[in-house]
């Protein structure tokens, strides 16, 4: 043991640590090296993360590493699951409020939520034109609120066991029945929201980035966008797994309903590496690999942020849309590549934002400016947004009609305007900022805001 890597220094964590600090310190790092979704770091430092966070999470695994490196003083009754060390609470954790102070603009403040826990809030998704919103604790609580009442009405959990997951993402169906979550040690769990009766599961473990997922009402449906690996890797090596599979996509569709079909677990695919009918050399193949995966709220389409060698770029960024349920002659489904934007590798910023369509994407653009693409008519129809350096580790989201992006970087949120470019209005939150999101699918879309300290704030115009 003495001879492993400090697991505290790896996930850059006092050794009083308690467990939602080491979860959002995980979350940060894996979302900002891994090789397959930020395109720095490698495999093998993101495997050790992997193992630091497997042990530091798990009190006896912790209680042990801590005996045998000689961290006495950590070992205290305090290290299990859901304890902060009472020596060393963070102000995220201590201070229950949300907006801080907020410039004049075209958005008001509707309302703010707070559930009991003081847990972050790891991803937020709106259904039923607004009026529904989902809210997702780090933990893999999943609340379900009436946003016209601010009532809470309903409470999902994942019930993981003994290790502790930390969420991704949550959707929710479009009128709000049915609901889909994941995350690392979590696994892929969908729920009816009605009766708060758990539909499905499967221990799927996606690295941040990897994979998207959208989930329908009536009939109930779901489809999954994953790297074009086997399943199998994802429990028992997810970063593995996102690497093996970074040269495609596999597309899952599973109904929730009636007999298994075997032909659900065979996944149409879209390959990355092949240009027209010809594949990719062997040498340029082991250069690539998917970003990002976004499917559209409808889930015919894929959104995939790629990076490698193309015929006219040595190291390129590309966007590309995937039509998903094209049907062959013979009857079968063959995903197709509809839209392809290039820019250089070093032109093109991760993350990427869409809208829910995949009309438009925006990102940072040569550290100096947002950029935003129009994904069916090409590059040249890009607009410029006077934004400045937007780094690795800020949140973007497009609202729904394109009209709109926000940026959040740490606790600092900036809503620009894009047809003329320009900020039009800025916060200061209580917190850092930890989840956004736009409504989709309604006219002046709601701006969900969501807070390490466990609160939620709703803006709109």
């Amino acid at each position: 043991m003495a001879s492993e890597p400090d697991y505290y220094a790896l996930l850059q964590v006092a050794q009083d640590a308690d467990l939602a600090t080491i979860r959002l310190a995980f979350r940060r790092l894996a979302r900002l090296y891994h090789p397959d979704v930020a395109g720095t770091g490698n495999l093998a430092q993101m495997q050790q993360l992997n193992a630091a966070y497997r042990v530091l999470s798990d009190p006896e695994e912790r209680r042990s590493y801590d005996l045998q490196r000689g961290f006495l003083a950590t070992v205290t009754s305090d290290s299990g699951p859901h304890r902060p060390s009472p020596t060393a609470p963070t102000t995220a954790m201590t201070n229950r409020s949300a907006t801080l102070r907020h410039s004049s603009g075209p958005f008001h403040r509707l309302q703010g939520l707070a559930a009991a826990e003081v847990l972050p809030v790891a991803a937020l998704s709106f259904a039923a034109g607004g009026t529904l919103l989902g809210v997702g604790l780090l933990d893999g609580t999943i609340h379900v609120w009436d946003t016209r009442s601010s009532r809470m009405i309903r409470t999902f959990s994942f019930n993981h066991g003994t290790h502790d997951g930390i969420l991704q993402e949550i959707s929710l169906s479009p009128g709000g029945t049915m609901a889909i979550a994941w995350g690392f040690q979590l696994g892929i769990r969908t729920w009816d929201v009605r009766s708060g009766e758990s539909l499905w599961y499967i221990g799927a473990y996606g690295p941040s980035g990897a994979m998207d997922a959208r989930i329908f009402d009536s009939p109930a449906w779901l489809r999954l966008a994953l790297p074009d690996a086997p399943l199998t890797l994802s429990e028992e090596d997810p970063f593995r797994w996102a690497h093996e599979g970074r040269l495609g996509s596999g597309i899952l569709t599973r109904p929730l309903g009636g007999p298994v079909d075997p032909s659900w677990a065979v996944p149409a695919r879209c390959p990355e590496v092949r240009q027209g009918k010809r594949a990719l050399p062997d040498s340029e193949q082991g250069q690539w690999r998917v970003q990002q995966r976004i499917l559209a709220n409808d889930g015919r389409a894929l959104l995939t942020l790629s990076t490698g060698r193309t015929r006219s770029l040595p190291a390129a960024r590309v966007l590309r849309i995937w039509e998903l349920d094209r049907r062959t002659a013979r009857g079968g489904v063959e995903p197709r590549c509809v839209s392809q934007i290039e820019q250089p590798v070093d032109y093109l910023q991760f993350p990427v934002a869409v809208t829910p369509d995949l009309r438009l994407a925006c990102a940072g653009f040569q550290d100096r400016e947002l950029r935003v693409f129009s994904l069916r008519g090409g590059q040249s129809s890009s607009l410029r947004i006077a934004s400045g350096l937007v780094g690795a580790e800020a949140q973007i989201v497009l609202a729904p009609d394109g009209r709109f992006v926000a940026v959040a970087d740490g606790a600092r949120l900036n809503l620009f305007e894009t047809r003329h470019g320009q900020r039009v209005q800025e916060w200061q939150m209580a917190a850092p900022i930890t989840a956004l999101s736009f409504a989709p699918n309604v006219q002046n879309p709601p701006l969900g805001i969501g807070l390490e300290n466990g609160l939620t704030e709703l803006w709109g115009e």
